[in-house]
């Protein structure tokens, strides 16, 4: 595994340590929660002034099952948290946060080497998921898409939204500040994933256990391209599917 987390040769940017990215990654995810309740407890507010009491709790696990909050709350979080993510990358004194990040151009032919790759294991999910006994297409996935009132807004959140700030913070950020510490690439990047499969607790086990796998591709590509571009894509085009296969199963395709 160490040979296919050798990296492109490049200029090592000036990152921060290991603990001091754990430390902003805690602020980084917390904000992001914040930012979450936030809207949920802005909507509660607004129910309160129309005379419509309702518990914040009921309110939460709706929002969970509603498509147009869902996609109105990723974005916003991954836009605040997007920002948040840059600025923090920016406060290291160096080349930089474009280069802190990863933000480098990659070529065509690597992308679409990856994304065969991408194509190849969702392939291999599809064939697994009948033996875990989980429909084909996420059962949340499903129910947002449903209750989905303004769809594109739904396709942008999955889409662009989610994977930009994901990658941007886990592939970016974390796993750049902990894979040049004593860790090495190889922990990191499993780190890396596990945390982002964690993340998704609204997903069976079965599925966070694919997520995790995923992650260590999404890891892989990050360190072997040395461009943040590629795992965003990758990712991109896994929620695209996705949406394209719940689509089809709403309208009995």
């Amino acid at each position: 595994m160490k040979n296919w987390l050798r990296p492109t040769p490049h200029h090592r940017p000036d990152i921060w340590g290991p603990w001091t990215t754990l430390a902003f990654g805690v602020v980084i995810a917390a904000v992001f929660v914040l930012v979450q309740f936030g809207i949920v407890f802005a909507y509660v507010m607004y129910e309160g002034v129309r005379g419509s009491h309702i518990p914040l709790r009921s309110v939460a696990v709706s929002f969970s099952d509603n498509g147009l909050a869902f996609a109105l709350i990723t974005i916003a979080s991954a836009g605040v948290c997007s920002a948040l993510t840059w600025w923090v990358a920016r406060l290291r004194k160096g080349d930089g946060p474009s280069d802190y990040l990863g933000m480098r151009r990659v070529r065509v032919r690597t992308l679409l080497a990856w994304l065969t790759v991408t194509a190849g294991l969702i392939f291999v999910s599809d064939l697994v998921e009948p033996l875990l006994r989980h429909p084909r297409g996420p059962d949340f996935t499903l129910s947002i898409y449903r209750s989905a009132t303004f769809a594109p807004l739904l396709w942008f959140a999955m889409v662009i939204a989610a994977p930009a700030f994901e990658e941007l913070f886990f592939r970016g950020f974390l796993l750049q500040g902990l894979r040049y510490s004593k860790l090495g690439p190889v922990v990191s990047v499993v780190l890396t994933a596990l945390a982002w499969a964690i993340s998704h607790g609204q997903y069976s086990g079965a599925e966070i256990t694919e997520i995790f796998v995923f992650g260590l591709f999404l890891g892989i590509a990050r360190v072997r391209t040395e461009s943040i571009y590629t795992p965003i894509a990758m990712h991109a085009f896994v929620n695209l599917v996705t949406l394209i296969q719940a689509a089809l199963i709403v309208s009995g395709r």
